[in-house]
């Protein structure tokens, strides 16, 4: 779903052209030098890198317009998309739909906030309002083998693209172009209990914040089926407090059939937990706020969403057979030195021989 990197320049897909420019130049320049002086052969530099420049500007003007355009047609796709989502709620007995809420976006990357019009960067004043006029879009709301479900969208700025993007242009721009949509599917649980990332069993101890619990997770995830869920690192899932949520990360949103699909295998996921044994592990609700559990200030310094008022959310990236598995956690995070704050998300590789070690026995 990313938009960049963009495509390699025709000079770098075509190397006879770039070794053609650069023959004429040498030529030029020797040409130029040998007739009419050192002063034409400075001139000739200054319109040589000139037209360079220019030609480079053009080039990333049109790379940013296609971007743009692209951007415009997920935007198109979404809406569709939103629509879709509407008439299988009307046809289908038990599901209701919400075109957008702004409620049940709270804890999942909306966080109310006054933003200031002055004393902040560009980028601070853009990504603080986006965090504070996020909504939840598409919302539809069911129960699936007796546990309630919550499908939504959020639309979210893609980290990695906005950086390129702002080579060519402001950040608000390329912020707006950046954009991407985090379908996320949060199955209510009858008890509330510790934060675990099925990410563990692949990451213990490493950066990635996965458990609040290193009891409860060893417990849950010896249970067979968890544990094979847990080891799908294609389709990562989190319990937070009374939530169980799982994410999915495209440019236009999950079609129907995939979010009733995702919407499903979560649902069982949760059926899956062994709930006679786990009521050794509630933790009781945090005082204010919508955080997941009661949380530390270890974790709530990390942003693990465990007692800040705020979810992680988890999606996989792609899988490298030299490096491993790569995924993306989006955490709450303070911007800059304001008091400010914003989802924004980092990128993890997890370790493929880690569950031997890790859960062996």
């Amino acid at each position: 779903m990313d938009r960049t990197p963009f495509p390699p320049h025709t000079f770098a897909r075509h190397k006879w052209l770039l070794n053609l420019f650069a023959a004429l130049s040498l030529a030029a320049f020797f040409y130029v030098g040998g007739q009419f002086g050192a002063g034409a052969l400075g001139v000739l530099f200054v319109l040589w890198s000139a037209a360079l420049v220019f030609f480079g500007y053009q080039e990333g003007q049109k790379q940013l317009r296609a971007v743009e355009d692209d951007r415009a047609r997920a935007f198109k796709a979404h809406t569709a998309s939103m629509a879709e989502r509407m008439l299988f709620a009307g046809r289908e007995e038990g599901w209701e739909f919400e075109a957008s809420c702004a409620e049940t976006a709270v804890g999942f990357g909306r966080i109310p906030q006054d933003v200031p019009d002055r004393g902040l960067t560009e980028e601070e004043q853009v990504v603080a309002r986006h965090a504070a006029g996020l909504a939840a879009e598409g919302v539809l709301r069911t129960r699936i083998d007796g546990f309630p479900v919550t499908v939504f969208d959020l639309e979210m700025i893609n980290d990695p693209d906005v950086r390129e993007l702002r080579r060519r242009c402001r950040f608000e721009r390329a912020a707006e172009a950046s954009k991407d949509y985090l379908t996320v599917v949060a199955v209510h649980l009858p008890v509330r209990l510790p934060y675990l990332a099925s990410v563990h069993p692949f990451a213990p101890g490493s950066r990635v914040a996965c458990t609040a619990d290193d009891a409860f997770a060893e417990f849950l995830l010896s249970v067979p089926s968890v544990r094979a869920a847990a080891l799908d690192v294609e389709r990562l899932w989190s319990v937070q407090g009374d939530l169980l949520v799982s994410c999915a990360l495209t440019d236009s949103g999950l079609d129907v059939a995939d979010v009733v699909e995702v919407a499903r295998r979560t649902a069982r996921l949760a059926g899956a937990f062994p709930w006679s044994e786990l009521e050794r592990f509630r933790v009781e609700a945090p005082e204010t706020g919508t955080g997941t559990g009661a949380g530390t200030e270890a974790e709530a310094e990390t942003g693990t969403g465990t007692g800040t008022g705020q979810h992680s959310l988890w999606v996989h990236e792609f899988t490298s057979d030299l490096i491993g598995p790569q995924v993306r956690r989006w955490d709450e995070q303070r911007l800059g030195r304001t008091e400010l704050r914003a989802f924004r998300s980092t990128h993890e590789w997890l370790s493929e021989r880690a569950p031997a070690e890790n859960l062996a026995g």
